[in-house]
C-alpha cells in the first residue's frame, strides 16, 4: 500500500522557503555588518538552522505521519 501524499503539502513547503529565505538574507546582512571575530560563529549557526531545516523538509514526516503517531500513542496509554 503506497502512503497518502500530504493534504497540505504546500504549508510545509511554503514554510521552508520562507524560513530559507530568511536566513540568507540575515546571513548576506551580517556578513556586511559584523566584525570579523563574530561572524564565523554566527555564521555557522545559521547554516546549521539552514541544514538542519533542509534535513528536515526532506526526511520529516508528514502531518498525517505525526498525528497517526500521536493517535496510535495516546490508544497505547489508554489501554495501559
Amino acid at each position: 500500500m503506497t502512503p497518502l501524499p500530504e493534504a497540505q503539502w504546500l504549508w510545509r513547503r511554503l514554510f521552508t522557503w520562507l524560513v530559507t529565505a530568511f536566513v540568507l538574507a540575515q546571513l548576506h546582512l551580517l556578513i556586511t555588518r559584523m566584525p570579523a571575530e563574530d561572524l564565523r560563529a554566527i555564521a555557522e549557526r545559521l547554516l546549521l538552522l539552514l541544514g538542519s531545516l533542509i534535513a528536515f523538509y526532506l526526511i520529516g514526516p508528514t502531518a498525517e505521519h505525526i498525528i497517526a503517531l500521536v493517535r496510535a500513542w495516546k490508544g497505547r496509554n489508554e489501554q495501559a
